[in-house]
């Protein structure tokens, strides 16, 4: 059995990677949409254990630029971690963490990761911490505008070239925990979850957003600057709502939104290596997640 690291660049690797995700995982999508779609950049690689060319185990790591209390910090965030169903509980996923968690300069930078409830003790062992994240709303009346703000397609190049550019320029959507750049996480989750990205080329910004039942949920408000999110609102519903749901960290953008307990136990959320643990409430981008 052999450990192996897949980059961007080992594409012999991918098509096992991706057929490995397929069986392994129940409930995530393939990876393949996404790397066609340039989705796989330098700064996420796949740690395996493999024999003779077939993948055993997986953990992926993806670089992150994180938002801790107003402060940058440089770090990882996991996800793919898996053992396929003939080699699960022979502490395979172990071996693979302890390794990735030794490598370069995992041991001094913050990692996090999304898991799910049969995990809640295992992430603990290898030093993190489950932290409880916040839902913020607010009741609003909204009716649709007369125009329409513009909207990407993500199967045009030149549109996810335009996102992908835009991500790197803008700001941390929250201040307390939050992230910045993450068009990899993001492209993915729009790759799988489909959801409109609303072009505002007076404000140079985008917004995602969605309506579910009476709410307009703001996944993602991609910008430079904070700027009243009033005036756009009816420019990105298709319909009346009153009710708006943020999925991130609205501090900067709507400081009276409501905050009320997240109940993630299906997601819970765990880091590791911060230099202390935010203050106050937050939400990490939910476009941020892998």
């Amino acid at each position: 059995m052999n450990l192996r690291r897949i980059t961007h660049s080992d594409t012999e690797w991918h098509e096992r990677f991706f057929a490995f995700v397929e069986t392994a995982f129940r409930s995530a999508g393939t990876f393949r949409p996404w790397a066609a779609r340039g989705g796989w950049r330098p700064g996420y690689e796949i740690f395996v254990l493999e024999r003779d060319g077939q993948i055993l185990s997986t953990a992926g790591r993806q670089t992150m630029r994180l938002i801790v209390d107003g402060q940058e910090h440089a770090g990882y965030q996991l996800g793919a971690v898996a053992s396929s169903k003939d080699h699960r509980n022979r502490g395979l996923s172990r071996r693979l963490l302890t390794w990735l968690l030794s490598e370069d300069d995992a041991a001094t930078r913050p990692i996090i990761l999304f898991g799910n409830r049969s995990v809640l003790d295992f992430y603990p062992r290898f030093g993190f911490t489950r932290i409880m994240q916040t839902q913020f709303t607010t009741p609003i009346e909204i009716e649709p505008g007369a125009a329409r703000a513009p909207t990407l397609d993500l199967d045009n190049a030149s549109d996810r070239a335009r996102l992908a550019e835009l991500c790197g320029r803008a700001r941390a959507p929250g201040t307390v925990f939050s992230a910045c750049d993450y068009y990899p996480a993001l492209l993915w989750l729009l790759t799988h979850k489909p959801r409109t990205v609303f072009w505002l080329d007076e404000l140079d910004a985008a917004v995602v957003a969605s309506v579910e039942d009476g709410r307009l949920i703001l996944h993602d408000v991609i910008a430079t600057r904070p700027f009243d999110l009033r005036p756009i609102l009816p420019r990105v519903t298709p319909s009346r709502v009153r009710m708006l749901e943020f999925g991130f960290g609205p501090e900067a953008w709507w400081p009276s939104a409501e905050a009320s307990p997240d109940d993630d136990i299906d997601s819970p959320f765990f880091v590791r290596g911060l230099p202390s643990l935010p203050v106050g409430s937050f939400r990490f981008p939910d476009l941020a997640q892998t």
